[in-house]
């Protein structure tokens, strides 16, 4: 909640400072494999474009895995396994502060700059869980992580050159599209770009025995001890994620 607040602090600095500054401005509304966005954008001169904006994707796609193989009892992963459904979808949510450099008169654009917030892109829930993963669950720096009715959630994150708690994820792409145009009011925008997130780990919320909650960074032990052979499927999957491939489609109204 912390780090949201402090996006939303930051890019609402920006849209009381940009009006001062900017030639012509636009909103726009975008959707992409970064989530649903919003975009305000100042046109700061007739070769660059600042755009600053929120996105979000919780929820937005997803796929299960119907037999994920795990220990009927927490933390024994050489007992009984049983199979549960396994959910992963999208759960990104953050800002991005981005500038558009056109080299020439058209509409192509390089885009640089990066992506602030939250660290999760992407969520893990088990679901049908054996009733012990609703009390004892899995300690993790003496914190509990346990299911809840059967259910049990974790974070992918990534946090580039950010920390475990507040990502910065540099971008870099291409795009054709002005959000700011002389004649019309009504613009288009397409990017392809990759934001740089790291190497990809897991968190979830952990409890102590009085209450206290903590979002605590799930090892790869923890993970073998939930989930056998995860690090056989760490190493061959995730290192894919160490980038993430960013396509959007943007609409903008000119503003003045």
């Amino acid at each position: 909640m912390k780090n949201k607040r402090l996006v939303l602090l930051l890019l609402l600095a920006l849209a009381c400072v940009l009006p001062a500054r900017a030639q012509k401005m636009s909103l726009g509304a975008g959707v992409g494999t970064d989530g649903v966005s919003i975009e305000l954008t100042a046109a700061l001169g007739g070769h660059v474009q600042l755009r600053a904006g929120y996105g979000i994707a919780t929820g937005l796609v997803g796929a299960t895995i119907n037999k994920i193989s795990v220990p009927e009892h927490p933390g024994d992963p050489s007992g009984t396994s049983v199979a549960t459904p396994l959910t992963v979808k999208l759960g990104m949510n953050e800002g991005r502060l981005l500038f558009d450099f056109f080299p020439g008169s058209s509409d192509f654009h390089i885009s640089v700059g990066a992506h602030m917030g939250s660290p999760r892109f992407a969520r893990g829930i088990l679901r049908n869980l054996p009733s012990d993963y609703n009390t004892a669950g899995l300690v993790v720096d003496n914190y509990l992580v346990k299911a809840t009715g059967g259910v049990l959630e974790a974070a992918l994150c990534g946090k580039g050159f950010g920390s475990d708690h507040f990502a910065i994820k540099p971008y870099l792409g291409v795009g054709y599209g002005r959000a700011v145009k002389k004649k019309s009011r009504v613009s288009f925008s397409v990017d392809l770009g990759a934001q740089y997130q790291g190497k990809p780990f897991f968190q979830a919320q952990g409890e102590t025995p009085t209450g206290r909650k903590k979002t605590v960074t799930l090892s790869n032990e923890v993970l073998e001890n939930l989930v056998p052979g995860f690090e056989g499927y760490a190493d061959k999957y995730l290192g894919w994620l160490v980038v993430w491939p960013t396509l959007s489609a943007h609409l903008y109204v000119k503003l003045f």
